[in-house]
């Protein structure tokens, strides 16, 4: 049996293309990977001055039913936009039935009314640990975000995080501030990582931009090309 020697020339050639392709494959990759989010401070509850940036307001405890978590979020939402800077309704302390809202002193324009139409929620997080992070490149931008801790003992919190990307934080726990014998709320919710009341479900209202979709078709057009050169330089290699 006869051994077919392939010549030198035709060898560094295959190996050029291997090494090629592989190059191409390769910068494509790195140009498409996606760095880890940043660290981020969890977005502030404190409605008396100064007022956390971005929050609307603060509703103590939050609703409860009112067909369904978007429902009821974009309904607390409507109900704190139309408040006066600074000002708070309802009793205090307040119910499930008649909450205590607070009105941040942040003034933001345009406050559109909050709908459920592409909301996106999550629920069943009160067995979690820590804070909790969105990573908005997964549903788009938002007008609205939401967060609930544990129901009747806790409260809500509202922010405007229009023009907001990337990953934001929320504090996992938080607690009303208490204030005298009378057991008044201040409206300010104490975030923490930990300690008292975990949060049960956040929800994003209003969609001000969709997702953006990764360009996979590049991908696919290079590593095509890059598998079409190497059976280019095979069959040459066999007709050698």
């Amino acid at each position: 049996m006869q051994t077919k020697i392939v010549p030198s020339q035709k060898m560094l050639l295959f190996a050029a293309a291997v090494c090629a392709a592989l190059f191409t494959f390769g910068q494509n990759a790195d140009a498409n990977r996606i760095p880890m989010p940043p660290v981020a401070t969890p977005l502030g509850m404190q409605v008396t001055a100064t007022s956390s940036p971005n929050l609307l307001g603060t509703v103590i405890p939050g609703l409860l039913g009112n067909g369904g978590q978007a429902a009821r979020d974009a309904l607390m939402t409507n109900n704190l936009r139309p408040m006066v800077l600074g000002a708070h309704s309802g009793p205090n302390p307040g119910s499930a039935a008649h909450p205590f809202y607070s009105r941040s002193l942040n003034a933001f324009n345009p406050l559109p009314a909050a709908t459920t139409t592409n909301a996106v929620i999550a629920s069943g997080l009160s067995g979690g640990t820590g804070n909790v992070a969105i990573d908005l490149s997964k549903y788009g931008t938002y007008q609205y975000l939401v967060a609930a801790y544990d129901g009747p003992n806790g409260g809500v919190a509202v922010w405007d995080i229009a023009g907001l990307t990337g990953t934001i934080t929320i504090f996992g726990f938080a607690h009303p501030e208490i204030v005298g014998p009378l057991h008044l709320r201040t409206g300010n919710l104490l975030g923490a990582n930990s300690g008292q009341y975990r949060i049960t479900g956040w929800t994003l209202l209003n969609q001000t931009s969709p997702p953006s979709v990764p360009d996979g078709g590049a991908t696919v057009m290079l590593l095509g090309a890059a598998l079409g050169a190497l059976g280019v330089a095979r069959r040459y290699l066999l007709r050698a």
